[in-house]
């Protein structure tokens, strides 16, 4: 399905929106809660993330809460890894470190002490 360029605009508009409040940290959030929040059809919004951003929803939110998780771990230091977690959307540690890991090419762990610890 090819989305015109009107229907292309409104989905990234109210996406953008939904992304800067940081709607994706809800945890179990599926496409039909996002297709309902903004009104649009869930094979529009499926399409859309499919072509712009190159991957399905489920990675495209793992995605933003992973990137979320490493603003967190160099603002919030502090905090362990598993409240981190939990914080950006994910329900156990375990498959927050293997989705990091995947995405990250190191562990949360190791990502942290090397970025976060060493000041960069």
């Amino acid at each position: 399905m090819i989305l015109n360029a009107s229907t292309n605009r409104k989905i990234e508009g109210k996406l953008a929106e939904w992304k800067k409040h940081k709607h994706f940290l809800y945890q179990r959030l599926t496409i039909m809660d996002v297709s309902y929040e903004l009104g649009i059809n869930r094979t529009y919004i499926s399409n859309f993330i499919n072509k712009h951003y190159g991957m399905n929803f489920n990675a495209w939110v793992n995605y933003l809460r992973l990137e979320e998780a490493k603003n967190r771990m160099k603002s919030m230091s502090s905090r362990n890894l598993s409240e981190i977690a939990v914080q950006v959307g994910f329900t156990d540690l375990a498959h927050f470190s293997k989705l990091f890991k995947r995405q990250e090419g190191v562990s949360p762990s190791v990502w942290r002490r090397e970025k976060v610890e060493s000041g960069l």
